[in-house]
Parts: structure tokens; sequence; C-alpha cells
């Protein structure tokens, strides 16, 4: 939880089971590290009131009437680029982490260089050799050094491109409207902030374009080693002014969010902005976004909801879309429905599980510890849970009689659950807990066809032998396992 009441942290188990990163990779639009290392960043965290989001969605609203101005942000963000296999925000905070460096040993190589070079004039021969010596020492602990500093190095270059970035972007008449005021406030603080650390900020710099200048430059730099002493004398900066750099980080951050939101949005086949009104879900027209052509759903319920139906028929990607919908609402006020009318919720989901082989736990273990998770973060902020086949790592009794307990317990509490189960006896036994919905299947002679559509009340039918049948599984397999389930039911 990242401050309580204000924001909720969606944990790896969750993002992972619904497949969050693609889902981002359709909402970034961005054309810089920041943008997109920030974009990624807020859909992990939810929004536990409206205030946020609201801005969100009315700057990218400015767009649709303003596009001239998203083209010229969108160049200055592609101009700033994005830095190379490194986080920026993850070595830009570390910076702690790496031990101080001292510039008296450049400055003394700097003098020996001078030396050997005065050394030419006295004795030419001793001078030569010293001067080759004296070079290659330089360049070999100026790469051992780079090296080391690598990563932090580059994140350093990247923040004077970013105070850069803010100073043209202020320019722009965007940052005159209202949407933008807060973010023109504070990239106006920032360059002022920042104004001492740009002051030879060049000498860190390199560029690609492979001129005689820029390659003169490089051997001047590794001679000399002006950029490793500047580098030293930025991070002392940078150390001391690390809210500052989070300012500009979230200002630059939010502004192209905006422009990914205004574009994502308009590659939509349909969406909404959500209505949020207390306690209960109703949404219309609801479809995952990573499907190409979706069926939608609708649903209003206050409590949980227990889903059963056969194999394949769609429960997994209704509670996935239930969830990813539910995370864009509280993020970036946005919705793949028609309507949708919820709340404020900590997300939580237990869906796509794995054995951890590495800490030698088994699928069961992994488990209970995931649901574990879902009762720890039980309190006042209500919860929002998907699960789906509860406990299937176990025996048939043990899961049933666990399950039904599990779910009664969440469903008693400050918690909305949607849980996908095959075990129909869940049905009955969790029938005052639970509201009962399910998917269904058509057959026709050897035929399984599926709508993908929400139906009220619990599953009456089973088809995973008819599916073995359907995909092409033997005769006398399909028939004696009819037999056997025959036996199991009656």
């Amino acid at each position: 939880m990242n401050k309580e009441k204000e924001s909720f942290y969606i944990d790896n188990i969750t993002w992972n089971d619904l497949d969050m990163d693609r889902v981002a990779a359709l909402i970034d639009h961005s054309g810089s590290s920041v943008g997109r290392e920030y974009i990624y960043s807020s859909l992990h965290n939810l929004c536990l009131d409206g205030e946020l989001i609201k801005d969100r969605d009315s700057r990218a609203d400015y767009f649709s009437e303003n596009g001239k101005d998203l083209s010229r942000l969108e160049k200055i963000f592609k101009d700033l680029g994005f830095t190379k296999k490194v986080s920026f925000y993850d070595y830009i905070f570390r910076l702690k982490e790496l031990k101080p460096r001292s510039n008296a040993l450049h400055f003394i190589l700097i003098l020996l260089l001078l030396a050997a070079i005065a050394l030419l004039f006295v004795l030419p021969v001793a001078g030569i050799i010293a001067l080759v010596v004296i070079i290659a020492v330089n360049i070999i602990v100026y790469f051992r050094v780079k090296a080391e500093i690598e990563g932090y190095f580059q994140c350093l270059k990247y923040l004077v491109s970013m105070v850069n970035a803010a100073g043209r972007i202020n320019r722009l008449d965007v940052m005159k409207a209202d949407e933008f005021s807060k973010i023109h406030d504070d990239l106006s603080a920032s360059v002022k902030s920042f104004s001492g650390l740009k002051r030879g900020a060049w000498l860190l710099t390199n560029s690609v374009s492979g001129s005689l200048v820029d390659v003169i430059l490089d051997y001047v730099r590794m001679i000399t080693h002006i950029d490793l002493i500047k580098f030293n004398l930025m991070r002392k900066e940078a150390l001391s002014k690390e809210d500052e750099i989070r300012q500009l980080y979230n200002a630059l951050g939010e502004t192209e969010l905006a422009t990914s939101l205004f574009k994502f949005r308009k590659s939509l086949k349909a969406y909404c902005k959500p209505e949020f009104s207390g306690a209960g879900l109703c949404v219309k027209g609801l479809y995952h976004p990573l499907i190409t052509d979706p069926v939608s759903n609708d649903i209003d319920i206050k409590g949980s909801v227990l889903l059963t139906g056969s194999n394949a028929s769609g429960k997994s990607t209704f509670l996935k879309s239930l969830a990813i919908n539910q995370m864009l609402a509280q993020t970036i006020y946005t919705c793949m429905a028609q309507e949708c009318r919820t709340g404020y919720f900590k997300v939580l989901s237990s869906m796509a599980l794995k054995d951890n082989l590495q800490d030698n736990e088994s699928y069961f273990v992994v488990e209970i510890k995931s649901l574990k998770r879902i009762f720890d973060e039980l309190g006042d902020v209500p919860l929002l849970c998907f699960i789906d086949e509860v406990l299937r790592g176990t025996n048939t009794a043990e899961r049933i009689a666990a399950s039904s307990e599990i779910l009664k317990s969440l469903s008693k509490s400050n918690a909305i659950i949607f849980a996908a189960t095959h075990d129909i006896e869940l049905t009955n036994i969790l029938k005052d807990y639970m509201n009962n919905y399910h998917f269904s299947e058509q057959v026709d002679g050897e035929q399984i066809t599926f709508d993908y559509k929400l139906k009220e009340g619990s599953a009456d039918s089973r088809n995973a032998i008819k599916l073995l049948k359907a995909y092409g599984f033997d005769t006398d397999i399909v028939v004696n396992a009819e037999k056997i389930a025959d036996e199991y039911t009656t």
C-alpha cells in the first residue's frame, strides 16, 4: 500500500495473472524513457480517490481539439528518447548506493599528462615514451571506471536532457491551458532548480553523428577524464535534489501519459469513463482489450459472484476483463465498456499460478500463499478479488471443504469476490453468500460452440469429455470416460 487512502500497488501476481505487460503496451505511445516508465508505474498504482485520474482525463481530452500541441509534445519527447538498457528511475534514485569517488586520481593523471607534454620540449624521445605510457594508462583507467558507473552515467546525462525538454515544453501554448497549469509550475521550478547542473553538462554528452569533432571530443574525454570529473560533481548535486528530480520525473511523466492516453482512447472500438458511486459493480458492454473480436458482457452486482461453466467457455477471460477494466478505471479513468459504475477498490487476483521450483514450493503451497495475501489486505478499503479455480492443487474433498470456507469468509468481509470453479457443489454450499453466474456451450452432434455470454444461475452441464471427442481422442477413451463419470455422478 502506498500512502494509505491514496493509492494501492498492484503486486506481481496480479500483474502477471492479467497479462498487464501486454495491456500496458497498448496504452504506451510514448517516445521517451521517462514516459514509458511512468506509464507502467502509473498502471501499477490504483488511485483510491478521483482527483488524480480526473486530472489525467482532462489533460487527455485537451488534445481532441489541440492536435498541433500534441504533435509538438510528441516531437520533444521523441527528441528526449530512451536510455540504453537501463531504467532511469531505478538508477537515478540509487545514486546513493554508488560508492563516492574522489576526483583526485583524475587530476593527478591530467597533471602527469601535462608533465609528459612538457617533457617533449626538453627530452623529445623520453617525452614521447612518457606521453604514450600516460595516454595508455589514462585510457585504461577511464574505461575501467566508466564500466562501473555506466548505468548511473547514462541517467545523469538523461537528467540533463529531461531539464532541456522541460524548458522546451514550457514554451508551448499547451502549458498555458488550465489542465496543464500544475505541470507548468512544476516544470518551471525544475528548470530553475537544475540550472547549475546543466552548466558544463556537455562534457558528459557524446553524439552518435560520427562527425570529426565528436570523434576528437571522445578521445579528449578518454585521455583527460573530464566527463568522469563532471559526473562526480553532478552526482553530488543530484543526491541533494532527490525531491526535485522526482518532481521533474512526475511532471514529464504525466504530460506524456496524457498524450498516450489520448491516442489509446482513439484506438479503441468503444470506451467509457467510469462513474464512481460507492459499493458494487455495474458494467455494460464489457470486453477484453487484448482480444481482436471480443464478445461483450453485462453484470450488475453488489456482492460476490461464483462463476461456473464448461471448459473454454469464457470464465477466465471474463474475470480478467473485469479486473483489467477496474484497474484502468482507477489509473487512467478509462474502461473498455459502454457504461461502468464502480467503487474504489484494492484489486488482487489469484489465477495463473505456477509451482516455485527455485524455492522448492509445490503448486498447492504457492496457491495458499497467494490466497493468504488476499486476507492480509482486508481493511477499511474494500477489496475486489478474482480467483480462478480455488485450491485446484489438492484433492476434490479437501478442495471443496477448504475453498467453500475461504470464499465464505471473504464474501462476509469488506470484499467483493469473483471466483470461477468447476466444483458445482460450491454453488449450493455458497448460495447464501455468493451470486451464481455461468457460461455454457452449445452441442450440435460432435460440434461444440461457445457464445461466451454471461448468464445468471449455476451451470448445469459439463463438457470435458465432449471436448476429448471433439479434438479427436479415440472412441474407447471417450466412451469409457463417460461411463466412469456417470458412476460418480449417480
